[in-house]
């Protein structure tokens, strides 16, 4: 079914005798949630991005760097070695994902922020379909062919029904808020240590705004987090010898291009430079400037570097400050409890109001 023919529709399955005769269909539907259609916002964002702010750098939108071209190239990144949150948080979901499926009530919503990775996602889906129980997946991203590949991969189950929603995290977030969604039990889930590439305060935010649309009953939020510390194991994950990170990186300026309706940035121009920041507990990706450029009314000193994505680590005290901050409160927690590989799917929940 087409996006454009769900764009009215805007809540989730009632649990009927229909629905339930519907489940093995392999038609996934879309729902566009998107408030606002257009590039204008990101747009916007690289030119502000590109003027210094006070003691702030210059800083481009992380969204540019994943495009359709951009998803492709994250994909490889994830079957390097280097990389090793994939396989990090893969071997968590093998080992406990049947215990994290029992943890979600039946009838949930489970709303995965980001399309997914099905390597990672696809094992929980077997979980959860494991339960005999019935279950809706929705998967939230704003590219619509990622929506697309990624749903049309999810195999026929019987008791988890599939859906795509088309927007933008803030979508998300008001579209659980509507009447038909807000009353439904909920997982909200955020794997691949994707709460990292927020600032730390940004991460507050980002975790209290959806726990305060959850019910602290039936509700819960599961979330995969970096907990690694060891500065040269970080750095060689962002940096690694196939180069297939800075043609990442990179491809963010093409675009970039795109979205302004011009050349404005010659990837010929720029570098990728990555670097770990041991005071902060983060990875930081640049690009840096063979030389110095003007572009109307942007201008770039030859070796000024431009910042385009941050990935936060988390120690156990940042976790419990993270969670404080957010309003929520540890319920489990799934990993690997050694120093050398910190990686962790945590079940948290919606704190108690007294």
């Amino acid at each position: 079914m087409a996006a454009s023919s769900l764009a009215s529709v805007q809540t989730a399955p009632a649990l009927d005798s229909h629905t339930q005769s519907n489940y093995a269909s392999k038609m996934a539907s879309i729902i566009d949630i998107r408030r606002c259609k257009d590039d204008l916002d990101l747009r916007q964002g690289i030119l502000d991005g590109m003027q210094v702010d006070g003691n702030k750098g210059k800083r481009m939108p992380t969204m540019l760097l994943y495009d359709a071209a951009g998803l492709k190239l994250f994909e490889e990144i994830t079957f390097l070695d280097q990389y090793y949150l994939t396989n990090s948080e893969i071997k968590v979901l093998t080992t406990w994902a049947v215990d994290m499926a029992r943890q979600i009530k039946p009838g949930s919503m489970i709303v995965e922020l980001g399309s997914g990775n099905l390597r990672k996602t696809g094992i929980l889906l077997e979980a959860l379909e494991m339960m005999g129980q019935p279950f809706y997946y929705y998967a939230l991203d704003l590219s619509l062919s990622e929506l697309e590949r990624t749903l049309s991969d999810i195999p026929t189950y019987d008791n988890v029904r599939t859906f795509g929603l088309h927007g933008t995290y803030d979508d998300g977030l008001e579209w659980l808020k509507q009447e038909g969604n807000s009353e439904k039990p909920k997982c909200i889930m955020s794997l691949g240590s994707s709460i990292g590439n927020f600032t730390r305060e940004e991460a507050h935010g980002f975790l209290k705004g959806f726990a305060d649309v959850l019910n602290s009953e039936t509700d819960s939020l599961l979330i995969g987090l970096d907990g690694c510390q060891d500065k040269e194991r970080v750095w060689h994950a962002y940096n690694d010898r196939e180069g297939t990170t800075k043609k990442f990186i990179l491809n963010g300026l093409v675009h970039a291009n795109q979205i302004l309706g011009s050349e404005v940035f010659n990837d010929k121009d720029w570098e990728y430079v990555g670097e770990y920041d041991e005071a902060a507990g983060r990875h930081q990706a640049f690009y840096w400037a063979k030389k110095a450029l003007v572009y109307g009314d942007i201008s770039v000193q030859e070796g000024e570097r431009i910042g385009v994505e941050e990935s936060y680590k988390y120690s156990a005290q940042q976790r419990e400050d993270l969670w404080r901050k957010a309003g929520v409160t540890e319920f489990v927690t799934w990993g690997a409890r050694s120093a050398s590989n910190p990686y962790y799917v945590h079940m948290v929940v919606p704190q108690t109001v007294v």
